[in-house]
């Protein structure tokens, strides 16, 4: 008996808090509708490596049939993947049912795309993930959805310095991005080829300069600033060859109403030079007019050329070809992106059409007990009840307040542990009395 490890009421009652408390963090959203019904969505994955331990048994299920039908099984938890739908209850699963949701016999969703992630594996180490034992920080590509060790990447920025990480698997993949990749609002991760796939050197693109007409070097601010002098110089040009050109117009118009009033009479003189007036009036207008109209057409043709201009070709070659490239993005990124015609048919050669503007994630509803105790959640539910029922239910638990205190009374004054066989011949008793009675009333 003094090798049997024991329990004080007070320390139970502790114990059951704290799991309570341990319980609520871990599960506060409610757990009672699988998602497969909703399709291919985006959403928190887990897979269960009780389940599905071999390579091709790969499956996933939602955040209900984690904690409902897979509770006691050895869990990973994959965080978001795009395009799932919850395997739990079909052909992958031999044993488990679905307690949610069950599925037709020999159900598969086919569309579902699975990686070493689910078999617990991650990163291009592809080491077993083990939370108890795992020290690094781990980056998740927006594209690919894997997860890599910030010690694998190789130099990372801090973590306030980006918003989005896309791997340099996913950049081999997928070549468009790497000529965005010199934009301000990226930063650059390079390693050698065949190398030990290590970055070795980071360019913050935000921070690189270009040389001007000169050859002296100025920021991206200074350059727009530039920019901008010269489309004010091109303006004034414009406005200075029309007036000259109106005024040489004139000149010559002029001229001409001289000739002719020296060769008439002082009448004729008088009516030419009215006439000379009012045309040299719709020459001015004239060209007024069409100075206007070149501009409107000529900002016209303009708005055309850039709606159709292609943003991807625009962008600098790129000038890692020889380098592995990992890309550390911040917000705003994918405004860049262009949509034309030819690009928006290679996001969807290539599958990653989702990358344009962020996904929405599929979250179950918050649950409002998940802060409440059990015995909190009981008086609830009690106070829910039909008072009849209510009434019927106190005085029961009356009774076996009272029944389990009398049973426990010889053990207090007699200075007794009580064993787990003893609570289960207590009960036993029990209900073997209440099974004696029938259909006879009984409290417990």
């Amino acid at each position: 008996m003094a090798d049997q490890e024991t329990i004080t009421v007070s320390e139970y009652i502790a114990e059951q808090e704290r799991l309570e408390k341990e319980a609520r963090e871990l599960f506060p959203k409610k757990f009672d509708i699988c998602s497969n019904s909703m399709g291919y969505i985006r959403q928190p994955v887990y897979s269960c490596l009780t389940c599905n331990p071999n390579p091709s048994e790969e499956a996933g299920f939602c955040y209900s049939c984690s904690i409902s039908c897979h509770g006691e099984h050895n869990l990973v938890e994959l965080f978001t993947k795009r395009h799932f739908r919850c395997d739990c209850g079909t052909k992958k699963f031999r044993e488990t049912k679905c307690k949610l949701d069950p599925k037709p016999e020999g159900s598969v969703n086919e569309l579902n795309v699975y990686n070493h992630n689910y078999l617990g594996r991650f990163c291009w180490c592809d080491i077993q993930y083990d939370p108890t034992k795992e020290e690094s920080t781990m980056l998740q590509c927006v594209v690919c959805e894997d997860w890599f060790h910030d010690t694998c990447i190789g130099i990372t920025p801090h973590g306030d310095d980006f918003d989005d990480f896309i791997c340099r698997t996913c950049t081999r993949a997928h070549p468009f991005l790497r000529k965005y990749a010199q934009h301000p609002l990226f930063m650059i991760g390079l390693s050698e080829k065949g190398s030990a796939s290590k970055s070795v050197v980071m360019v913050d693109c935000s921070k690189k300069t270009s040389k001007d007409s000169k050859g002296k070097e100025i920021d991206k601010k200074d350059e727009k600033n530039e920019e901008i002098k010269e489309q004010e110089v091109d303006v004034v040009s414009i406005e200075m060859t029309t007036t000259a050109s109106v005024t040489t117009t004139a000149t010559t118009t002029t001229a001409t109403a001289t000739v002719i009033s020296d060769l008439s009479e002082q009448t004729q003189e008088l009516q030419t030079v009215s006439h000379v007036k009012r045309s040299l009036e719709t020459t001015v207008e004239d060209a007024a007019e069409e100075h206007d109209a070149g501009s409107s057409s000529s900002q016209n043709k303009r708005i055309k050329m850039e709606a159709g201009t292609c943003k991807l070709e625009n962008q600098p070659e790129d000038a890692y070809s020889d380098q592995e490239m990992n890309l550390f993005a911040t917000e705003g990124w994918r405004e860049l992106l262009c949509q034309c015609v030819a690009c928006m048919a290679m996001y969807t050669k290539g599958n990653v059409q989702f990358i344009l503007g962020e996904e929405p994630v599929y979250e179950d509803e918050e649950d409002d007990d998940a802060e409440t105790s059990i015995l909190e959640s009981g008086m609830k539910k009690l106070n829910e009840m039909d008072r009849v029922k209510m009434m019927d239910g106190m005085l029961a638990y009356s009774k076996m307040r009272d029944e389990i205190r009398s049973f426990l009374m010889p053990f207090s004054e007699q200075g007794k542990t009580v064993t787990a066989d003893d609570i289960q011949a207590f009960f036993t008793a029990k209900m073997e009395r209440r099974s004696s009675q029938g259909s006879k009333p009984n409290f417990f």
